[in-house]
């Protein structure tokens, strides 16, 4: 009984350090798909965050820093893009995955976040509902 106990702890410790690497694994700057913006994930508390870290196009029509006009909260439409935190609460769901929240700042909505990180690219897959998800391959940067 005591070896089953034993084998089971030694399992569960591995568990448990694979979704430490999992975490570990998602840190850093990381340019999305698209190539309009660069994200950096970093230890925010407990959990993990990410924040704009570059735009290819920081500034708008007028010359003006972009903000953040399409959160439906009018107090919040000052803030500018560059800097905002956009992903949140990021905590490891498995062995390979991470699940959290992102604003997309294109829509003012949040959307569940799972992301798959690997060493130079990460699945970052965005879901409504549950069943209405996208999804793109971010590059690491940094």
């Amino acid at each position: 009984m005591k070896k089953i106990w034993f084998g089971l702890i030694l399992f569960a410790s591995g568990v448990q350090a694979a979704v430490a690497q999992t975490a570990h694994s998602a840190l850093g700057i990381w340019a999305d798909e698209d190539g309009k913006s660069n994200i950096e994930i970093a230890r925010c508390g407990g959990s993990l965050c990410g924040r704009v870290v570059w735009l290819k196009e920081p500034n708008n029509e007028n010359g003006q820093p972009k903000t953040d006009i399409n959160n439906p909260d009018a107090a919040q439409r000052g803030r500018p893009l560059l800097g905002l935190t956009i992903i949140s609460n990021v905590q490891p769901e498995d062995e390979t995955q991470l699940k959290g929240l992102v604003y997309n700042a294109e829509d003012g909505k949040i959307y569940d976040l799972y992301l798959k990180p690997q060493r130079t690219t990460m699945e970052v897959e965005g879901c409504f509902a549950v069943i209405l998800c996208g999804s793109q391959i971010w590059t690491r940067v940094q």
